[in-house]
């Protein structure tokens, strides 16, 4: 990869993917993959949340989230979406544009799949961004569905989906004490993809 990295022209998904392995191996962090998902709002605000990358299918970057929430709603009136990515162990920041698409039945399953038990239990009994009238009636809702399914597999809730993000331009950014960032951006062209250094 280091090689890959001295190239005239390196493969920026392939620089993300051997970054967020580094990440992974040093961070002492449950959610390696976590990021700023900003998406553009429907009041047309820009709208931020943090999410977390569950899985790399070149050339995609794939999350998992209920299909109606309201990052969903905003993604799928502008598919236009962000990522941003700070790993302070590393001092690297990764900022990412691209276009998000639903992602297909097989794909969902397998990163629901990879959800904890709690998390799956969320998935069933909530839904996200909804007006909440009592906390004590969720949590008891919680408890018993928790109990109820805590030794059975659970299948995928239909409402319960993601998202799967092509990158059209990437910003990785190395910090340095001299305050002398080292900054190289990627545009994806027809042919490939346009790298140049800006300054810090």
């Amino acid at each position: 990869m280091k090689d890959l990295e001295v190239q005239e022209q390196p493969v920026p998904f392939m620089v993300f993917a051997h970054w967020l392995h580094e990440h992974t191996s040093k961070s002492r962090s449950n959610y390696t993959g976590a990021c700023v998902l900003s998406t553009v709002g429907m009041d047309g605000y820009p709208n931020a949340r943090n999410v977390s990358i569950k899985l790399l299918e070149y050339p995609y970057l794939i999350f998992g989230t209920p299909i109606n929430s309201l990052k969903s709603i905003e993604i799928k009136a502008s598919k236009k979406v962000a990522l941003t990515f700070w790993w302070e162990e590393s001092m690297r920041q990764i900022r990412i544009q691209g276009i998000a698409s639903e992602l297909d039945e097989e794909t969902a399953d397998f990163v629901f799949e990879k959800r904890n038990k709690g998390s799956q239990v969320v998935s069933l009994i909530s839904e996200q961004g909804a007006n909440l009238p009592s906390w004590e009636i969720l949590q008891e809702r919680y408890r018993v569905m928790f109990n109820e399914l805590k030794d059975e597999r659970i299948e995928r809730p239909e409402h319960w989906k993601g998202f799967k993000v092509e990158p059209i331009r990437y910003e990785f950014m190395e910090f340095r004490k001299t305050r002398l960032h080292y900054r190289r951006v990627f545009h994806k062209k027809k042919d490939g993809w346009e790298m140049k250094m800006i300054q810090p």
